[in-house]
């Protein structure tokens, strides 16, 4: 597809050394050095800290972010990115209160402002995603750590990453 790209700039507003990324890149900093500004020309991103896709998860969608606050980055450490396969719906994604997709579940086609008010806990430890994309936040409204969720099952929270079971909400990766 000519049309997902993502460009990194190493200074705030687009400016400094840049990077036109056009695919998932395991090691971006032989490019850019940091990055403080990025624009995203098409496709949906999972944009990490570190290289090989690990560290802080950000979410991307389309779009010009002219300071790593803009996309709630921690710093302006981006060191690798993917685009974001399936980023329309339908959605339909299973949480479960234990291990192993046991215990209690609830099921959800829709974004999830708060986990504790609408489910009366905040912890997910296992989940299905039977369709789409979605993203787990630390925190309710939508803020702190992400993590990505791809179609598949995941048994345990360490399986998309996360060291706690914590989930504060929960939002589908949509297109526009």
């Amino acid at each position: 597809n000519p049309f997902l790209q993502i460009v990194f700039y190493e200074d705030k507003d687009f400016k400094g050394r840049s990077y036109d990324c056009k695919g998932d890149s395991a090691d971006l900093h032989s490019y850019i050095r940091r990055c403080n500004s990025l624009k995203v020309e098409g496709g949906w991103w999972v944009v990490y800290e570190r290289n090989n896709y690990t560290g802080y998860q950000y979410v991307i969608g389309p779009g010009d972010y002219n300071g790593f606050q803009k996309w709630m980055g921690f710093n302006d450490c981006v060191r690798s990115c993917r685009i974001i396969k399936s980023a329309k719906g339908p959605y339909k994604l299973k949480l479960f209160n234990r291990p192993n997709f046991d215990g209690v579940s609830m099921e959800l086609s829709d974004n999830m402002k708060s986990v504790p008010e609408q489910w009366q806990r905040n912890e997910v430890l296992s989940c299905k995603v039977l369709a789409g994309s979605w993203v787990f936040f630390e925190h309710p409204n939508f803020s702190g750590r992400q993590f990505l969720l791809e179609k598949g099952d995941y048994r345990h929270h360490t399986e998309w990453g996360a060291l706690r079971s914590t989930v504060g909400s929960i939002q589908r990766v949509m297109q526009l």
